[in-house]
């Protein structure tokens, strides 16, 4: 199963102080210990190989001064030999004496036994002289010449402990074997060795991890700031504001990446505009063949189409609400002869104006539309059949008043209408075929006037 590990909303300045520090600090434990631990190691080398050192040297003295251990022994103890052998204290610069200095010079336990061999009190040092190590000594024969656990006098060397042995010489000639056992045991002036060590490597992480805190801030805040620039940008840009630019601050990965965005902000910007420019062009040609899709060419009116879809609502609605709704249809009186005695084209110019005549003295609410050829159409909502009568009236004597010497001097044109107010018959079709009826009751009744019904109340 996945482990799903927590998301913290850190700023990236504060990640990267806090990688550098993690990392400064891990850095800094892992050196500072291993160097505090090859500096203490290489410390207590030193420290045995001097111990070891003086060790050999005093039992080298001793055999030399007495010929050899059984004799020595006879005389005073190894203990006592070599205390006394010690250098004397030296004076201080303020007329003092100085505690000798530190003398590794073991004086193992195994030596109580022996006259002479007690410890010696605590010296005016401070326990500057305390024996780092104890020795193992055996003579050339590998048994022991002193008690030290687990050997006493006479004792012969384990098998173990033969490996570790070395030599001690007088006159090129073995003399006895030797070896440091246990832990150091430091003395003040070690201590104070060591404790200087440690707080040196203290003292190192602390700056280190100061000097890693204040690059963290600068590298971070510089860093960020460029990332914070891109980031607003990339955030106005998903705001609407597409053209964007933000500031080249370096010629590294960041400042490649600035400059990248900003030449995809450039091109983003201006492949908007021109798809913004093209779908307006998109919107103005699908307006306007929607438009033609609804309108009559040549009039510039509604074409069959629209009014049909249109009447029907208008006719809905009256029926649903019980309100008045009326429909007239219009046609220009002997039009096949003005084609036939004036041209086509003047006809086409009598549609025209008859579309213009009708748009300009219709009300807004009414709906007027060519419905074929030289058949006009004309919706009457919130229309009793009266009032319709009116509007038709005004129009047909508009028609026949109009100047159409203008397009023809021996031009004259009429309109004959028929009138439907009848809203029970069932749906807007029945209601045109009724005025379409009237319509031809008016052509032969004379022409050039309006015919209507009342409606079945």
């Amino acid at each position: 199963m996945a482990t799903l590990l927590p998301r913290w909303n850190l700023s990236l300045r504060t990640e990267l102080i806090a990688c550098l520090l993690v990392t400064s600090l891990a850095s800094t434990a892992i050196v500072g210990g291993l160097a505090y631990q090859r500096l203490t190691k290489k410390f207590n080398a030193l420290v045995m190989q001097e111990s070891s050192k003086n060790f050999t040297a005093d039992v080298q003295k001793y055999f030399k001064t007495y010929g050899s251990w059984a004799e020595g022994q006879k005389v005073e103890g190894f203990r006592a030999f070599s205390e006394r052998h010690r250098p004397p204290p030296r004076p201080d610069a303020g007329g003092g004496v100085l505690p000798p200095p530190a003398d590794p010079r073991p004086v193992g336990p195994g030596l109580v036994a022996q006259p002479g061999n007690q410890p010696p009190p605590p010296s005016p040092g401070g326990g500057l002289h305390r024996p780092p190590f104890r020795f193992y000594l055996f003579d050339a024969n590998y048994n022991s010449l002193f008690t030290l656990a687990p050997y006493k006098p006479g004792d012969a060397i384990r098998d173990e402990d033969r490996a570790r042995m070395f030599p001690i010489l007088l006159d090129d000639k073995v003399v006895a074997y030797s070896s440091p056992q246990g832990e150091p045991n430091y003395s003040d002036l070690d201590l104070g060795y060591l404790s200087a060590m440690r707080e040196s490597l203290v003292l190192g992480t602390t700056v280190g991890l100061t000097l890693t805190l204040l690059l963290g801030l600068f590298l971070g805040n510089r860093l960020s700031r460029s990332l914070r620039n891109l980031t607003g940008a990339v955030q106005a840009m998903g705001g609407g504001a597409l053209r964007q630019q933000v500031p080249v601050e370096s010629e590294n990965e960041v400042g490649v990446l600035a400059r990248a965005f900003n030449r995809m902000s450039d091109e983003i910007a201006r492949q908007y505009e021109d798809l913004r420019q093209s779908h307006a062009q998109i919107e103005a040609m699908a307006t306007q063949m929607r438009e033609l899709s609804l309108r009559d060419v040549l009039t510039g009116l509604h074409n069959r189409r629209h009014f049909d879809e249109q009447c029907a609502q208008f006719f809905a609605s009256a029926q649903r609400y019980q309100r008045p709704f009326s429909v007239t249809l219009c046609d220009i009186d002997h039009f096949k002869g003005v084609n036939d005695r004036f041209s086509h084209a003047t006809g086409d110019e009598v549609l025209r104006r008859l579309g213009d005549i009708l748009k300009q003295n219709m009300r807004s609410s009414d709906l007027v539309a060519r419905y074929g050829g030289e058949e006009f159409v004309v919706a009457f909502p919130e229309t009793d059949l009266a009032h319709a009568r009116e509007a038709c009236e005004a129009l047909r004597l508009r028609v026949e008043a109009y100047p159409w010497h203008e397009v023809h001097p021996d031009l004259r044109i009429t309109i004959s209408m028929g009138l439907s107010s009848d809203t029970q018959v069932g749906s807007f079709h029945h209601m045109l075929e009724a005025a379409d009826a009237l319509l031809y009751q008016a052509k032969h009744g004379g022409r050039n006037q309006v015919c209507s019904v009342a409606a079945d109340i």
